[in-house]
Order: structure tokens, then sequence, then C-alpha cells
């Protein structure tokens, strides 16, 4: 370990060693001086109330600092409301064709109708051709602009559709866990290193997924599909308020523990498989009992955001061999 990591982890609390650090218990004091419950919310609200008081340059500075959390979050929003919009645009427009192609075959069924009983009012051949041919164009022309409403119609609906698989590429919930999408973890995870750069503190990267032995007892996709959200369930069950749960792959789920060392993850993934070896439930007259597999890897600044992500998946495979608790990649086992 080095001396620099060394130092930010044994500093003495009562010695605030940032500008950050003071002012957060400066507004810690205040609201004790009042009598304010020091709950999340209550600090974000005397945290913002406090900062009013402060002079422009102290202001510009911790915003600047709370910008690296938030950083990325709004533009995503608007991206997605972006896209929506003009996908609720595009399905007005698809309702209107719909609509004007609705009257426009009920006026040809109303014309077709019309010429029938003129049909059978003519006894005359050759006004019966006049009929036909005037008939005809008749049918040519409701044709053209049917044709044209189908076209539009068809090219409405390819555009809505590729507005939806670009919502849904940008959305970071994945509906089938309950949990975030790995393209949300990855932004996360390399937002928590510009913060650890910043304010110096450890992360860790837990990677879980279902034991081999678990799934094979079943073989309806159905079943293990329900297994896997069991186990999300659990995760969130058992995360705190500032964890990140996300399905990485294939089964594999990923929880970012920000604040939180190598050691204290360690005793999380204790607690998580007990907890998820306490958990049964029954197919038919089967009873499954789950079991899961866990790997933990400290965020390091020594190594990329793929890099961290590679050595959690060598601690699950470490862990699956040792049957350990958890695996501990072997980069940070040394640390």
């Amino acid at each position: 370990m080095s001396v620099e990591k060394e130092s930010y982890r044994t500093k003495k609390l009562n010695e605030p060693t940032s500008e950050l650090e003071s002012y957060a218990r400066e507004v810690m004091e205040e609201m004790i001086r009042q009598s304010i419950p020091p709950t999340p919310s209550n600090f974000d609200a005397y945290f913002d109330k406090l900062l009013d008081n402060k002079s422009i340059a102290f202001r510009k500075r911790i915003l600047n600092l709370l910008e690296l959390e938030d950083a990325g979050d709004e533009e995503h929003q608007g991206v997605l409301e972006q896209y929506l919009k003009d996908a609720f645009s595009n399905v007005k427009k698809f309702l209107q064709h719909i609509n004007l192609l609705y009257k426009n075959l009920k006026h040809l069924e109303a014309l077709i109708e019309k010429r029938r009983f003129e049909v059978e009012a003519i006894a005359d051949k050759g006004a019966l051709e006049t009929l036909l041919e005037s008939t005809k164009k008749d049918i040519q022309k409701m044709g053209k602009i049917i044709k044209k409403e189908a076209g539009e119609l068809k090219e409405t609906y390819e555009a809505t559709s590729e507005l939806v698989h670009e919502v849904q590429d940008h959305a970071i919930h994945d509906e089938k866990y309950g949990v975030y999408k790995k393209n949300y973890l990855l932004k996360k995870l390399k937002q928590e290193e510009k913060l650890i750069k910043e304010f110096r503190h450890d992360s860790s990267l837990m990677m879980v997924r279902a034991n081999d032995e678990v799934l094979a007892q079943v073989g309806s996709t159905k079943v293990r599909q329900l297994i896997l959200r069991t186990i999300a369930r659990l995760l969130l069950k058992t995360s705190r308020r500032s964890d990140l749960i996300a399905h990485y792959d294939d089964g594999v789920f990923a929880i970012l523990m920000r604040h939180t060392s190598l050691q204290n993850a360690s005793m999380a993934a204790e607690r998580l498989k007990d907890l998820v070896g306490n958990t049964n439930f029954f197919v038919g007259d089967q009873e499954i009992m789950l079991d899961v597999e866990i790997g933990i890897a400290q965020i390091d600044l020594d190594r990329s955001t793929e890099q961290t992500i590679v050595c959690a998946l060598d601690a699950l495979n470490i862990a699956k061999k040792t049957g350990e608790a958890c695996g501990i990649c072997p980069q940070d086992v040394e640390i």
C-alpha cells in the first residue's frame, strides 16, 4: 500500500483536510444547534441553505466538486426526454394517418355501394359502360390516396420504431430484474473513479451470480429467470442507499459499493451469502435452496474501469473454485 493511500485512510476525523469537509462539519453543527434530525434529505436542504451565505468564490469551488457526483445525469435525462418527445409526436402523426386512411376506406365503401345501386337501375349497355368507366376512375383515384397514406404510415412507423429502440438503448433500468443496466453501471464506475481521485476514499465492486449447481436443478428457462429475479430482489433488500445494483451480463449482477473498503465489502458478502443460503422456494414438489458465488475487487485508480471489472469477475471464479463466501481479486489480496 502506498504512503499516499495510507495517509488518507488513517487521517483523524476531527481534522478536516478540505474546504468541503470543513463546510460539511459546519452544516452538521448548525443542524444540531437547531435540533434538526440529521437525515440525508435534511442535510441536503441545509447544505444548500447555508451555501447561499458563502462567498461567490467558495460556492463555485464547492459546486464544482459536487458536479463530479451529478455529471451526465441531466444530459442523459435530456436525451431520453427528446427521444420520447419525438416518439410521441410520431405516434400522433401515426394516429392521424390511420384516421385519414379509415375515412378514405369508408368513403370508398360508400362510393362502391352507390355505384352498385346505379348499376341495378341501368338497363342501357352504353350507360352501364360509362358508369363502369367512371367507377374505375374513382377507385383509381381513391387507390392513389390510400397508397400515399399507407406510405406515410409506414415511414412514421419505422421512424417511431427507431426512436423506441433508442430509448431502450439509453434506458438505465433493467425491467426483467428491477435493477440498473450495464451501461449505467459503467458510467457510474467511471464517475466513482473521479470522486475517489478527488476525495480519496475507498470503494469496491462486487459481482454476484447464481451457483451453477442450483441452476442445474431446473430445466425450465422460466424457473431459472425466477431464481435470478429472486437473487436480484435479495440484493436490493440488503443493499445500502448508496449502493448501485445492476445486471452486468448473463445472470451476473454487480454492486458498486461506494465508500466501502475491501474488508467491509467482504463482511457484506458473507452476510449476503448467509441470507441467500437461507432462502428457498418450491417448484412443484421440488424444494430449491438458493446459493450464490461472490467476487470482490477494489476500485483502484491504477487500473482502468474495464480492468477492475475483469478483476471482480476473476474473484468470482476464485469463489467458485474455493467454495469460500467470496473471492477477492488477486491483485487486491496483498493490499
